[in-house]
C-alpha cells in the first residue's frame, strides 16, 4: 500500500511538474517605467502571464527603432510601445502586426516656468523633449498646431530621459518641458506650472500598444491570444484595483512617497484603455500627420495593419465581461 502510494504520488508530481514545464517561454519588452509603460509589467508582477500559461521574459527596450529592430530579429515575440514606429514599419513592407492598445491617449503634461501663462508666451523660449519622431514630439507639435504656434518661434532641445529633463527645467536650462508623473508631480511640488494636460487634447494617439510578427499570430495563435488575455487582464487591474497596482508601481519606479505613488496611479490609471483595443482614430490622426512629411505614408491610413481578430475573438469568448467590461 505504501509503495503504490509513492507511485501515485511520484504521477501527480510528474503531472504537475509537466504542467508547469510545459508553460510557454517567450520573451517580450516594455519602454520603461513610467505608469502609461505598465500594462506588461504589472502582468509579470501579478503572475497574470503565468496564470494564462506563459513564462515571459521582460526586458526594457526604450525606443520604437530598437523594440522593432528586435522584434524582428526573432529576439523578442512581443513588443511594447508607441504604435507609431511599428505601424510605419509594416507600411514599409515589414511583417508587423498591432494587436491593441492599453493606452491611447498622449500620457504627458506641458510644464513651464511659472512666467510663462498662456501658449503665446512659449515664444523665444527653450522646450524641452525627448527626441525628434517619437511620441514626445509629436504631442509637441499637435499642441502647438492647436495653440497657433510655429515650431520656429521656440527653441526645441533634445532633453534626455524624464529625469534629465526635470533636472534641466530646475536648473534653468530650459523654460518648459514634456513631462509625466512622478517627474511632473516633482516638477509642480518644485513651483513649475502645467501650461496643458496632453491627454485631455482633441488628438487621440496610441501610445502603449501591443505588436508582433504577423508569422506569429499564424504559426502559434493560440500562445498569442494568451498574451492578450494577460495583457488585457493587466489594464482592467490597473484600472480598477489601486491597492494591488500601486504595490507594482511601487516597487518598479521605486516610490515610497505616498502623495507622489496616489498622484502617479490617478493621472494614469482612469486613462487606460480596457478592453485594450488601439483607438482607430488615433492610428488615423497619426498617419494623417505624418504623411504630409513622409512620402511612403500617403494614401495609407493605418489600419490594414492592425490585427482586431483577437481582441475580437476574447470579446465573443465573454472574456472581457467576465473581468468587469461590457
Amino acid at each position: 500500500m505504501i509503495v503504490k502510494r509513492g507511485m501515485l504520488l511520484g504521477v501527480v508530481v510528474l503531472l504537475l511538474g509537466g504542467r508547469v514545464g510545459a508553460a510557454d517561454k517567450v520573451i517580450a519588452d516594455f519602454g520603461g517605467l513610467s505608469g502609461f509603460q505598465s500594462a506588461s509589467w504589472v502582468a509579470k508582477d501579478l503572475k497574470l502571464f503565468e496564470k494564462h500559461g506563459l513564462e515571459v521574459e521582460l526586458v526594457m527596450i526604450t525606443g520604437g527603432a530598437r523594440s522593432v529592430a528586435t522584434l524582428l530579429s526573432g529576439s523578442t515575440q512581443f513588443a511594447t510601445g508607441s504604435a507609431t514606429t511599428p505601424l510605419f514599419a509594416a507600411a514599409r513592407g515589414s511583417d508587423l502586426r498591432v494587436l491593441g492598445a492599453s493606452y491611447n491617449k498622449f500620457p504627458y503634461s506641458f510644464v513651464v516656468k511659472s512666467d510663462i501663462r498662456s501658449p503665446k508666451d512659449l515664444r523665444g523660449r527653450k522646450v524641452g523633449i525627448l527626441n525628434f519622431g517619437g511620441s514626445n514630439d509629436l504631442a509637441l507639435q499637435l499642441a502647438f498646431k492647436e495653440w497657433g504656434i510655429k515650431l520656429n518661434e521656440v527653441t526645441i532641445l533634445l532633453g534626455g530621459d524624464a529625469p534629465t529633463r526635470l533636472q534641466s527645467l530646475l536648473l534653468g536650462r530650459i523654460d518648459a518641458a514634456i513631462l509625466s508623473p512622478p517627474h511632473l508631480t516633482k516638477a509642480v511640488q518644485a513651483g513649475y506650472r502645467v501650461l496643458a494636460d496632453m491627454g485631455e487634447m482633441t488628438a487621440n494617439f496610441p501610445q502603449s500598444s501591443l505588436y508582433v510578427k504577423g508569422s506569429l499570430i499564424k504559426e502559434n495563435r493560440d500562445r498569442v491570444k494568451r498574451f492578450v488575455r494577460a495583457y488585457a487582464e493587466a489594464t482592467h487591474v490597473i484600472r480598477t484595483d489601486k491597492a494591488r497596482t500601486q504595490r507594482v508601481f511601487s516597487q518598479r519606479m521605486r516610490l515610497d512617497d505616498k502623495e507622489m505613488l496616489n498622484t502617479t496611479y490617478d493621472y494614469f490609471a482612469p486613462r487606460f484603455s480596457f478592453p485594450p483595443r488601439i483607438n482607430m482614430a488615433g492610428v488615423r490622426d497619426t498617419y494623417a500627420f505624418y504623411a504630409e512629411k513622409e512620402s511612403d505614408l500617403r494614401g495609407k491610413t493605418g489600419e490594414e495593419f492592425i490585427d482586431n481578430s483577437v481582441m475580437d475573438e476574447l470579446e465573443k469568448e465573454g472574456f472581457f465581461k467576465k473581468l468587469g467590461g461590457s
